[in-house]
């Protein structure tokens, strides 16, 4: 973690990894203090709908492709 957690704000992380050239899918996941884990998508859908497009608080998921270009994408 990068700075101060806290409550009901984004924390800055990071982490080591070594990329070998190879498309990737890297994903990060929150739990909060309660011991609530972030959802996948699927899982938020199953709750919330599939016309749901606010409070999307699923994983986030980032594609790195052969070429180290990022996309953020939907990972179900």
């Amino acid at each position: 973690m990068e700075g101060a957690v806290l409550p009901k704000a984004l924390t800055r992380f990071n982490i080591d990894w070594v990329w070998d050239g190879k498309p990737a899918i890297l994903q990060s996941r929150a739990i909060d203090s309660t011991g609530y884990v972030q959802p996948k998508i699927n899982q938020l859908r199953a709750v919330r709908g599939t016309r749901s497009i606010y409070h999307n608080n699923a994983i986030q998921s980032w594609k790195v492709s052969e070429n180290g270009e990022v996309s953020n994408v939907q990972v179900y």
